[in-house]
């Protein structure tokens, strides 16, 4: 897996099945830290989070929620 992915826990991934996507096969979604930071507009493609950045250096267990960025 490229450094800029992270897989997704079962959990999460439950979680996004049933939501809409944001385009063919994505969904655009704020990632919520453990330590409060919010990751905005981050892309989930296949069950694993795209970072947008190259020095977001974070792992699977630092997240605590996944929500749908609202326009």
């Amino acid at each position: 897996m490229p450094n800029n992915t992270i897989k997704l826990p079962e959990s999460f991934i439950n979680k996004r099945i049933n939501l809409p996507e944001s385009g063919m096969g994505y969904q655009i979604v704020n990632v919520i830290l453990r330590n409060g930071k919010v990751l905005k507009k981050h892309k989930v493609l296949n069950s694993e989070i795209r970072m947008l950045e190259e020095n977001e250096l974070i792992q699977a267990i630092d997240i605590a929620n996944i929500e749908l960025e609202n326009n």
